[in-house]
C-alpha cells in the first residue's frame, strides 16, 4: 500500500470522575489504582455532538476535507444518515463524502484507516477527516474481568496523501493490518479464548509485517489501548513485542476511551516530548474480536 500521513490530532474528554467513587462492582479494587486507573470521563454530549466538536478542532487550520469517515459504537444519535449530515455540517464540509463505520469496537481505528487506505487506492480523494467518538450508554463502565474503565471521549485527525505543513505531531503510516475472529462470546475469558486472542494478535502482526517488511522488534515503541497494565503486558507478549517496547498512554487521566485511545496517547506523548522524530510506533488497537496493527513513523 502507499504510505499516507496522519496529523492535526484533536481530542475531547468527559468531565473527570474518580474510579474509586464509581458505584459498580470492582471499582473499589485497589489494584486498579496500582495499575494507573485513577479517573474516567463523563459527558452529557451525544457521541455525534462530540464528533462534530472534535472534528472541527482537527480542521481549525481551515482545510476542507474531501471525505469524512466516522467510527462509533454508541447508539445515541439519529441514525447513520442524519448523523453523517450533522457531522459534515459541524465541521463546515457539507460537500465531503461522509460515511460511518463500526463493528470492531475498540479496534475501530484500524477500520478507519483501512477505509482511508481504500479511498486513496480507488478514488481521487486527497484529504480525509477521521473521527471516532463514544460514550457509555445503557451499560456499566467497569469492563469484564476489570480490564479497564470505560470513559466518554472522542478524537479526530486529518489523513492526507502528502505531508502536511505546519507544526504538531505528524505520523507517516507505512502500512497496517486488521484481523478478526468472530468466534466466542464477548465475556469469555477462558484459556481457550485467551489462546484465540493470542493467535489473532500474531496473525495481525504477521500481516502487518508482510505489508511493511517490519516485524515487532523493528519498532521503537508499541502502544496499546488504555487497558490495565497487566493486560497491556499480556498483549505485548502475545504480539511478539518486548516489554521494554511497551509505552503506556495516559491511563490515569483518561481510562479507556474506546477507539480514541491511540490517537489521544500519541498526541499527548508527543506533546510531552516522549515521542520524537524518527521513532517507529506500532499502534495496536484491540477489540473483543479484532486486532489492528498500524506501522507509523514520527516525522514531525
Amino acid at each position: 500500500m502507499a504510505a499516507f500521513y496522519l496529523s492535526s490530532i484533536a481530542h475531547l474528554h468527559g468531565t473527570k470522575n474518580l474510579v474509586r467513587e464509581l458505584d459498580e462492582v470492582g471499582a473499589d479494587n485497589p489494584r486498579l489504582l496500582d495499575d494507573g486507573l485513577e479517573s474516567y470521563g463523563v459527558t452529557t454530549m451525544s457521541s455525534i455532538e462530540m464528533a462534530g466538536e472534535v472534528g472541527a478542532r482537527a480542521l481549525a487550520g481551515g482545510l476542507v476535507p474531501d471525505a469524512i469517515v466516522y467510527a462509533t459504537e454508541t447508539a445515541d444519535g439519529d441514525g447513520v444518515r442524519r448523523n453523517n449530515v450533522r457531522l459534515a455540517r459541524a465541521v463546515d464540509a457539507p460537500g465531503a463524502a461522509t460515511q460511518t463505520v463500526a463493528g470492531h469496537g475498540c479496534a475501530n481505528l484500524g477500520l478507519l484507516l483501512g477505509t482511508v487506505q481504500g479511498l486513496f487506492a480507488t478514488t481521487d480523494v486527497d484529504t480525509v477527516l477521521v473521527v471516532t467518538a463514544d460514550r457509555v450508554v445503557g451499560r456499566g463502565r467497569m469492563m469484564d474481568a476489570e480490564l479497564s474503565v470505560l470513559s466518554d471521549g472522542a478524537a479526530a485527525a486529518l489523513v492526507t496523501r502528502h505531508r502536511p505543513a505546519g507544526d504538531g505531531l505528524v505520523l507517516l503510516v507505512n502500512g497496517m493490518a486488521l484481523r478478526s475472529d468472530w468466534r466466542g462470546d464477548l465475556t469469555d475469558n477462558s484459556p481457550a479464548a485467551q489462546r484465540r486472542n493470542v493467535l489473532l494478535g500474531r496473525s495481525a502482526v504477521k500481516a502487518a509485517r508482510e505489508a511493511t517488511g517490519r516485524g515487532p522488534r523493528d519498532f521503537t515503541h508499541a502502544l496499546f489501548n488504555n487497558y490495565r497494565l497487566p493486560a497491556q503486558r499480556f498483549l505485548t507478549g502475545a504480539a511478539g513485542y518486548s516489554f521494554d517496547q511497551l509505552l503506556p498512554g495516559r491511563l490515569a487521566a483518561h481510562a479507556h476511551e474506546f477507539a480514541a485511545d491511540l490517537l489521544v496517547n500519541a498526541d499527548l506523548l508527543a506533546a510531552d516530548g516522549v515521542l520524537t522524530a524518527g521513532d517507529r510506533l506500532a499502534l495496536v488497537a484491540t477489540g473483543p474480536h479484532s486486532w489492528a496493527v498500524i506501522d507509523a513513523e514520527v516525522v514531525g
